[in-house]
């Protein structure tokens, strides 16, 4: 099965629309579509979350190690590049 499908399926199983096993139909896909025709239930809203890991604390943990490794280095000389180009212009 192509990793596409894999991926359709998946959601499809996480949103609760298939069960396990349960392949994806046309019913099932505009079953999914009516999910979106007005305000998420928690349950949906909750499995999007721990799908695409919202809830995970990795991403600010990424940029709070990068901006330690130097990247308030970066940020001075941002804001150096605008006072020149101010300065220019």
């Amino acid at each position: 099965m192509p990793i596409a499908q894999l991926a359709e399926r998946l959601l499809c199983q996480r949103m609760g629309v298939i069960d396990e096993g349960e392949m994806v139909t046309e019913a099932a896909i505009a079953k999914f579509a009516d999910l979106f025709q007005g305000q998420l239930p928690d349950i949906v809203v909750a499995a999007l979350r721990a799908l695409f890991r919202l809830d995970c604390d990795l991403p600010s943990a990424v940029e709070d190690a990068l901006l330690a490794h130097g990247g308030g280095t970066l940020l001075e000389l941002q804001g150096q590049g605008r006072g020149e180009d101010a300065a220019t212009t």
